[in-house]
């Protein structure tokens, strides 16, 4: 990195480009890491309530459908005997 900044320097005469080449090696070496604020918040919900809350509208709804179709089943099974 540092030899090709040098390179540029003396190709183009640019004291300049050879300090920003340097100066922009160095801040890859210090730079950071930063964590994504949307996962952050997405990591802070709590899934046990929400799997609870998902699981018993599943149930509700499957009890609902099996309460409308129960007088048919039982209509059919007695016809069957």
């Amino acid at each position: 990195m540092f030899k090709n900044a040098r390179n540029l320097a003396r190709k183009y005469g640019s004291k300049a480009l050879a300090v920003a080449g340097l100066g922009t090696a160095s801040v890859g070496a210090f730079a950071q890491t930063t964590t994504n604020p949307i996962v952050t918040v997405l990591n802070a919900v709590g899934l046990d309530g929400v799997q609870a809350a998902v699981l018993a509208v599943c149930l509700i709804i499957v009890a609902i459908a099996l309460t409308m179709k129960g007088p048919d089943v039982s209509k059919r099974v007695i016809r069957k005997v």
